[in-house]
């Protein structure tokens, strides 16, 4: 877990910042530390942790969820249709399906459930903690609509197979970079399918773009689509299936991909989780919430760049400190940092901080910079990490390692 409570008992540190004041005034004085003495680590000192790249550092437990501000990926939607207007939603009903279809998206993701396996679990149960918003762009709404007979139709297997073609998605994609570009699309006409070709709802996630295919033909509500675009955001964002593979994460175990709880053989419980093909797809495990919100994170990943960045504004709600505290996983700060007096906090890996906002520590209260790299992803400046003394009692800052400070506001 990145966000637990610790015992100090011994720091091995090299280099160490402190505020000496000579005054017998109990008056609160204060300094800022603008950049940090870079110190060489013996190789008995320096660390091994794997903290920054540990996914359950990014999981976001109930416990730290102060820490997880709710992100927001960006959607946009695509109805395909034939020339003649037959073979999908309408313009209304298509805009009426988006906005039903996000709205149970997001609840599902705000109403995780434990899961199903493996029987008898303790598998703590997590906020997912990001959502869908409707991305336009420019002067449209961001529901698009395309009649084009060539490129319309959807087929899953046979000789006319393009689930995985990309071309529709290169010739109508909007945004395709910093949006999820999702299409629908008609299965192919009847004359055209085999005799075991059957209609179904399905989708398929390639790069940025996502093919469902299947719900107009077959009627189904904006609810049963919404575990499927979970299901295929998931893949998007970062997931794998699990049922079947080592997905990377030991919470989602193997199964026989049971498409419900029938009581008996292999299924007498089937798997609940979002990943599996269920009936249910409503469990996300504390990995894979990790995993996606280590991407997110990422400074070089592509699924950074799908999120609204709501880390460059600055909230004057500062984050509080209370009790010793050990940041693993890096982080994108919404406000300033208080380091309360008794508390100490470590950060160990990047930390953005927006602009304007400071890391404050209070009179008997420890900041320990362990090989971090504290800075502002936005092109702006922060303002630096101020330490407070008052009388005898003082602020501590503690460097350790590779410590990097960047985008700090000049005196």
């Amino acid at each position: 877990m990145n966000y637990r409570y610790f015992a100090w008992m011994s720091i091995g540190v090299i280099g160490m910042i402190s505020l000496l004041y000579t005054s017998c005034s109990r008056k609160l004085l204060t300094e800022r530390i603008t950049q940090i003495d870079q110190v060489e680590l013996s190789k008995n000192q320096k660390s091994t942790t794997n903290a920054c790249r540990d996914a359950l550092a990014y999981t976001p437990y109930p416990e730290s969820q102060a820490l997880f501000p709710t992100q927001r990926v960006r959607l946009n939607f695509h109805f395909l249709n034939t020339e003649d207007k037959t073979n999908n939603y309408s313009i209304d009903k298509s805009k009426d399906l988006v906005k039903q279809l996000l709205r149970n998206a997001n609840l599902r993701l705000k109403t995780n459930h434990k899961m199903n396996l493996p029987i008898g679990n303790d598998t703590p149960v997590c906020l997912p903690s990001y959502e869908y918003i409707l991305q336009s762009q420019d002067d449209d709404d961001g529901i698009y609509f395309h009649y084009d007979d060539e490129l319309c139709f959807f087929a899953n297997k046979g000789k006319f197979r393009n689930n995985y073609n990309t071309d529709v998605i290169e010739k109508y994609a909007v945004g395709l970079d910093t949006i999820i570009n999702v299409f629908f699309m008609p299965h192919i006409p009847e004359e055209k399918r085999s005799k075991s070709y059957k209609v179904t709802r399905t989708g398929v996630a390639l790069g940025n773009g996502l093919k469902i295919a299947g719900f107009f033909e077959t009627g189904k509500q904006p609810w049963e689509i919404a575990t499927l675009l979970n299901h295929e955001v998931g893949h998007i964002l970062g997931l794998r299936h699990s049922w079947n593979t080592n997905d990377g994460c030991e919470d989602t175990p193997r199964n026989p991909n049971c498409w419900s709880s029938k009581g008996t053989g292999n299924c007498t419980v089937a798997s609940n989780n979002v990943m599996d093909y269920n009936n249910s797809q409503m469990a996300w495990t504390p990995c894979q919430l990790g995993l996606i919100h280590r991407q997110f994170n990422d400074q070089y990943a592509t699924q950074r760049k799908l999120l609204v960045p709501q880390w460059c504004e600055y909230s004057s709600k500062a984050l509080l400190i209370h009790e010793d505290q050990v940041w693993e996983g890096a982080k994108d700060m919404h406000s300033d940092i208080i380091v309360k007096s008794g508390a100490a906090l470590m950060i160990k890996c990047r930390v953005h901080l927006p602009q304007g906002a400071m890391i404050k520590v209070e009179p008997g209260a420890t900041l320990i910079l362990d090989a971090c790299y504290l800075h502002n992803d936005c092109g702006m400046e922060w303002g630096g990490i101020e330490v407070m003394t008052r009388g005898k009692k003082k602020g501590l800052v503690i460097s350790n390692g590779d410590v990097r400070l960047e985008n700090i506001v000049a005196d």
